[in-house]
């Protein structure tokens, strides 16, 4: 009788365990948008999302000669990436414009809006 009680107990709490994750997943959608960084320009894969995007990673790749970086939104930003270089930056947004630019060492490389829509 007692092992019938506890297999009562551990069934719905295992299925829980395993089911809250894959509810999450379906919620939390993310966007993985390249920036491309070279000596005279930047450009992002995409400019504008769906509001179901709020998490967005950008993927910021170095293809110029010196260290360039990319700040978005205020608090995000990456340090200095070498020249040949990646790093991954991990935001999360509400719908809105947010602005950002690719910057050198002593310079703004470009700047731009990125638009998350309503």
């Amino acid at each position: 009788m007692r092992i019938q009680h506890l297999l009562a107990a551990i069934v719905p709490a295992l299925a829980a365990v395993l089911l809250v994750p894959s509810g999450l997943a379906r919620q939390m959608d993310a966007l993985n948008n390249p920036v491309r960084i070279t000596d005279k320009g930047c450009s992002l894969g995409f400019s504008a999302v769906d509001a179901r995007y709020t998490t967005v990673v950008f993927g910021v790749y170095n293809d110029g000669s010196v260290m360039h970086g990319f700040d978005i939104g205020g608090p995000y930003k990456t340090l200095l990436i070498k020249p040949g270089q990646e790093q991954t930056l991990v935001t999360y947004f509400h719908p809105g414009q947010w602005k950002w630019a690719c910057v050198s060492r002593h310079s703004t490389v470009r700047r731009g809006v990125f638009t998350i829509r309503p």
